[in-house]
């Protein structure tokens, strides 16, 4: 068998409604940089679907609908509605507030959420922002087996337009039956994972099923994916450790006690200040 990366553990995550979570609290440090990925779908949906204003700080949010439309508002002054295959980044910083919608295709809804945190210090507490990519600006690399779209980072000399506070290469991959993928990410890049969509895939002795993700041991090899007799959709994240601590409240991370009292008093802020403003 070749020197690739090799999966560390098979998570099947944790069902509540419409969203799946495959991060949380108990093993948020086994995956550094990465602190949530959630996927969302839902069937017969008759009219929109999401959740009202809530708060967010210290972490880099990446929302990507791949089925039906998302419409995005916060408190940095962002309003957009996302078509399938759009990406929208939104970095809370020291608190942001926003109000995320979907409106259903042929009665069925499906986005993935993927967070990182922010480095600590100036980074983890700026003020938020957002940032929009539609489809078409996102690079395709068409290779003999497969199709794979840069949502962000580089890959094989193909660079996202995204400009990402840390480390990171997301990608969402197509391959063809009995395909094999190959990449060689950068090496300071070591931890990671993949998810798959639909299909099966096979990495490294183990195999990976629809709904699952394979955290991928801490290591500088290259990953090789192959597929079987039916062609295979999945995900791979790559990122840099932030090597600092984190301290999670569910819908913030931070490197301290003090910046997470810091953003939940700046998000309390916020909330307030929509009421009034009768938002």
């Amino acid at each position: 068998m070749k020197n690739t990366k090799k999966i560390n553990k098979i998570r099947y995550g944790q069902k509540t409604g419409a969203i799946t979570a495959f991060i949380d609290a108990d093993n948020i440090h086994e995956l550094d940089p990465f602190v949530l990925w959630d996927h969302f779908e839902a069937k017969e949906v008759i009219r929109t679907t999401g959740l009202d204003y809530h708060g967010h700080s210290g972490i880099n949010a990446i929302s990507y609908p791949v089925t039906g439309k998302l419409r995005h508002l916060d408190s940095s002054g962002n309003q957009v509605t996302l078509d399938s295959g759009d990406i929208h980044v939104m970095t809370s910083g020291n608190g942001i507030i926003h109000k995320d919608t979907m409106t259903p295709q042929n009665g069925r809804v499906e986005s993935f959420s993927l967070w990182t945190a922010l480095p600590a210090g100036q980074q983890e507490m700026a003020d938020a922002s957002s940032a929009n990519i539609a489809s078409h600006q996102i690079p395709l690399v068409e290779e003999a087996d497969s199709a794979t779209k840069v949502l962000i980072g580089n890959y094989k000399g193909a660079l996202s337009p995204i400009e990402y506070s840390i480390a990171v290469t997301y990608l969402d991959i197509i391959i063809a039956p009995y395909g094999v993928w190959h990449f060689e990410p950068d090496k300071l890049q070591t931890t990671g994972f993949i998810y798959v969509r639909s299909g099966r895939a096979y990495i490294g002795g183990n195999q990976l099923h629809p709904h699952q993700m394979g955290t991928l041991h801490p290591s500088t090899l290259p990953l090789e994916i192959r597929t079987g007799s039916i062609g295979t959709r999945l995900f791979v994240s790559l990122g840099e450790p932030l090597h600092q601590p984190f301290i999670s409240s569910g819908s913030s991370v931070h490197s301290s006690t003090v910046n997470m009292s810091l953003g939940e008093q700046r998000i309390k802020h916020l909330m307030t200040s929509k009421k009034i403003d009768g938002l």
